[in-house]
């Protein structure tokens, strides 16, 4: 790739940044609709039903997900929407919706060159999610749902580099150049478009994991710290085994290396009952 080419590329990525002028498709009717009707205090289950029953995919995920061994252990059969949403709660209602909404927004893409790159964003924020959420449930004072939804939209810059990036043949040729832009890149876009979609300020601020980070060892441990070592622990497994202190976050989050066991264990649970209600 010609360093004018990437040179071109970086300033319209600077330019869409400063101008917020960051596009991917829109939430569907249906993840707004669950927004909308959880933001009642008094929503109930048959309320939740109701929106949920305008998206066919969405009700068979539902169902898929209540009768998952992660969510299932009794091994009791659902196939009543109510009992399902009744079973999972709400908080999982809203993030299956958001997956899946997230998963067809990854499908969308009609070009053939970024066909692997993107499934490979995909597969990493899945388990990203899944790690996020059992860090954050294993401390206890997180909201385990939002850390799943952190870790499911950190690679969401990702994705629209990659969309822009189709239209400078150079850079989809250069795996080095691709990946250093996609590693600079991605934190910034990502948190605009989080923004962009109605997220709160907590999420979007995960995604600059590096910026965000405390570095003060008595404050509370926040989503960012969850995302931080979900990260690491997925990439660095060894870490922990060798008592390395991931910075300190590992003792912020209440894990050490005789935790990671059990924490692996959940995480593997979480991470297959995702996959299979993803899978289509």
């Amino acid at each position: 790739m010609s360093a004018d080419e990437q040179t071109r590329f970086l300033q319209e990525l600077a330019e869409d940044l400063n101008s917020r002028d960051i596009q991917l498709p829109s939430f569907p009717d249906v993840v707004i609709g669950i927004r909308a009707a959880l933001e009642d205090p008094a929503c109930s289950s048959e309320r939740l039903a109701e929106v949920v029953k305008t998206d066919p995919v969405l009700v068979a995920r539902l169902l898929m997900s209540a009768n998952s061994a992660f969510h299932n252990r009794a091994g009791i059969e659902i196939v009543d929407l109510n009992l399902a949403i009744s079973r999972l709660g709400f908080e999982v209602v809203r993030n299956t919706a958001i997956t899946l909404a997230v998963e067809q927004t990854f499908a969308a893409s009609e070009y053939k060159e970024i066909k692997d790159a993107i499934k490979d964003i995909w597969t990493s924020s899945l388990s990203l999610a899944s790690m996020s959420f059992v860090i954050a449930r294993n401390e206890g004072h997180l909201n385990a749902d939002n850390a799943f939804l952190c870790g499911l939209l950190h690679h969401i810059g990702k994705l629209y580099i990659l969309t822009k990036a189709k239209n400078y043949p150079g850079l989809m040729g250069d795996v080095e150049s691709l990946n250093t832009v996609l590693d600079q890149w991605y934190a910034s876009i990502g948190k605009s478009i989080i923004a962009a979609w109605g997220f709160s300020s907590d999420i979007a601020d995960s995604v600059e994991t590096d910026e965000n980070l405390s570095t003060d060892q008595d404050a509370p441990a926040t989503l960012v710290d969850v995302v931080f070592l979900a990260k690491l622990v997925l990439e660095e497994p060894e870490g922990l085994e060798e008592g390395k202190a991931f910075l300190g976050q590992s003792g912020k989050l209440r894990i050490d290396a005789e935790k990671l066991p059990a924490l692996r264990q959940a995480y593997e649970s979480h991470a297959a009952s995702m996959r299979q209600s993803v899978a289509r």
